[in-house]
């Protein structure tokens, strides 16, 4: 692939052995360059590189904090907590350069269910993003933090529409109806952060991108999960009765999607030498209780040989489905 092919020129180490004893060096010295390109991209697996890295480190994230908030910014929904100390949720480990630690949530969503994701994937929007943003403790705090190459992090969750809603999600969704206004802010049920999101250390992408807040930009580490989260077509729709300030809904513009250009995005730790969705066809676990077999099953539809599988499994399931039924168990 071409794409693959400029790097390997640039960066000659970024092939064989070289690639996995040199990884964590390499996303280091790509910063300079490339953390002021613009975000966001359109990921598509087939122009990314994999690269092998040290597992991510997730810590404290099943704490539950002694306060929530949710609050309208007028443009968003923003979810902050606040931990005894030391226990703040951190992310480490992978091409990480120290500690993470969390600093909020929020959200990115459409005016209709076919838009709203703030990155696009093979050239599509998803309906709903969601940004957990974590900083360097090296700062004080995240808004020293942005100012700097490597300061801040986000991590990209994606959400694809199921028929059945997600209980995670629902302390959110059903208190959106209480900041309709913008600047409303609200105190949740304390809930550990870690039921809004699932934890990774393998099979995701990573890429170094800025934003834009009025006129500074903010350069950031991307981490994305290939697995995306779930929502209902009612869960989504509640994030459009949210007001901006001219009292008028929150209308969501998809951001530019930015060129490339010579931008290196890495698909980290994959579970399999050969993927052809960018996005895993399968749910996290935390989802797969639906009667769905492809719901429940760990088979990535990539691997040769696993449509097959796939198939055996299922008339398996039929048979003792069947068996069930014959001997008037209903479970």
């Amino acid at each position: 692939m071409a794409e693959q092919n400029r790097s390997s020129e640039e960066f000659p180490e970024l092939t064989g052995s070289d690639l996995s004893a040199n990884a964590c060096t390499i996303v280091a010295a790509l910063a300079a360059e490339e953390a002021i390109l613009p975000s966001p991209i359109d990921l598509n697996i087939n122009s990314t590189e994999q690269l092998e890295l040290p597992p991510l480190e997730w810590s404290n994230y099943e704490l539950v904090p002694t306060k929530i908030k949710l609050t309208n910014t007028g443009d968003t929904v923003i979810l902050t907590a606040k931990y005894a100390d030391g226990e703040h949720p951190v992310l480490k480990g992978g091409s990480l350069d120290g500690r993470y630690v969390f600093a909020q949530i929020h959200f990115h969503w459409g005016n209709t269910a076919a838009e709203g994701s703030f990155h696009t994937i093979d050239g599509v929007p998803l309906p709903l993003e969601m940004h957990v943003i974590h900083f360097n403790d090296r700062y004080e705090t995240m808004d020293e933090a942005l100012k700097q190459v490597g300061g801040v992090l986000c991590l990209v969750y994606f959400f694809n529409l199921k028929s059945s809603p997600n209980a995670f999600i629902e302390p959110i969704i059903a208190n959106l109806k209480e900041i309709v206004f913008p600047d409303v802010v609200i105190k949740l049920t304390p809930f550990p952060i870690v039921n809004l999101i699932h934890i990774f250390t393998s099979d995701y992408f990573l890429y170094w991108g800025s934003t834009k807040s009025e006129s500074r930009s903010h350069p950031m580490l991307w981490i994305i999960s290939r697995t995306q989260e779930c929502i209902d077509f009612h869960q989504l729709t509640q994030f459009r009765v949210l007001l901006d300030r001219r009292m008028r809904t929150i209308t969501r513009e998809q951001t530019p999607i930015a060129e490339r250009e010579n931008r290196h995005v890495f698909h980290v730790n994959p579970v399999t030498p050969c993927c052809n969705w960018t996005l895993s066809p399968l749910p996290h676990p935390k989802y797969r209780t639906d009667r769905w077999l492809v719901d429940r099953m760990e088979i990535d539809f990539g691997t040769p040989g696993m449509c097959q599988k796939f198939v055996e499994v299922l008339r398996q399931e039929l048979q003792n489905k069947k068996a069930q039924f014959e001997s008037g168990d209903e479970n």
